[in-house]
């Protein structure tokens, strides 16, 4: 499966997942750097990963460990350069589980948040608590953005 195949997995979950919100959601052309509108106002990029590993080894005094962590890289730039607003929020989408993508473990990350050129989340046996854990399964927010811009666009 090629890149283009990965990133278009999810659309159909997502898209649905945001018309149960109450949203309308319209694809963006191939030509944008954002993957949807929501409700003509709010732009999402859509970000998915599949686990890669890594491997590293520790020594202890004369004894050798071997571990192999698995991870989801996300990036929010393009070429090695974040540049200028392109969308309002980046909906990270972790495949690869064993089961369908569940709406409930995607990263809604609001532009604002971003920091750095990627969001690395591990796997772990407790949840992930890094900067990011905040916004997981935080759709609430696109809401939120859409009705306060329905009463900005309204009020001018």
């Amino acid at each position: 499966m090629d890149r283009p195949a990965i990133h278009d997995l999810p659309k159909p979950v997502v898209i649905q997942h945001l018309e149960t919100l109450g949203l309308t959601v319209k694809e963006a052309s191939p030509m944008q750097r954002y993957d949807f509108t929501v409700q003509g106002r709010v732009r999402l990029a859509l970000r998915v990963a599949f686990p890669s590993s890594s491997r590293r080894r520790v020594r202890v005094k004369r004894r050798l460990y071997q571990y192999v962590y698995r991870a989801w890289n996300f990036n929010f730039h393009h070429r090695g350069v974040v540049g200028a607003q392109y969308c309002d929020f980046f909906l990270c989408v972790p495949l690869g589980t064993g089961k369908p993508p569940s709406m409930e473990d995607v990263y809604v990350i609001p532009w604002s948040a971003i920091t750095g050129k990627t969001f690395y989340l591990p796997e772990a046996r407790r949840p992930y608590r890094g900067r990011f854990a905040r916004y997981r399964n935080g759709w609430q927010q696109i809401v939120e953005t859409v009705r306060a811009r329905e009463l900005a666009s309204r009020a001018a």
